[in-house]
């Protein structure tokens, strides 16, 4: 091509990590989505407790950014499916609250769930830590 000549070009590109709160948080929140029902199974299972107790309880142990909603609707799912039963008590500071125990189909489901877990778990950090 009329005389052309080649000419290499080294591109370096420089990641430098960077912070984006919106970014950890989708990813956060994708994780979450595969975990939630497990860890709500867990809490509820050292005792009967109520919703808003569970997402202080979740919050607490590190699972940041974990909504009321996405807590709730949780709840709705697993007493739906029969993990969970509830019972509302009166509140002398506002309205009723409804506690949740878990049942014996949600006992095996955590169970199960849990050992699922741990599989994956030691799975990652065999890769991780070879």
């Amino acid at each position: 091509m009329y005389g052309a000549t080649t000419a290499w070009v080294t591109v370096v590109l420089l990641f430098k990590p960077c912070y984006s709160a919106k970014q950890n948080s989708v990813e956060q929140a994708q994780l979450l989505k595969g975990v939630l029902e497990l860890a709500v199974l867990a809490v509820i299972a050292r005792g009967e407790t109520y919703g808003y107790e569970i997402l202080s309880t979740l919050e607490s142990a590190g699972f940041d950014g974990v909504g009321d909603a996405s807590v709730y609707g949780t709840l709705r799912r697993l007493e739906q499916a029969g993990h969970l039963e509830s019972r509302l008590v009166a509140s002398d500071s506002g309205p009723a609250r409804k506690y949740y125990s878990v049942t014996a189909s949600g006992a095996e489901q955590l169970q199960a769930g849990t050992n699922i877990w741990r599989g994956i778990s030691d799975a990652f950090e065999q890769v991780v830590n070879p």
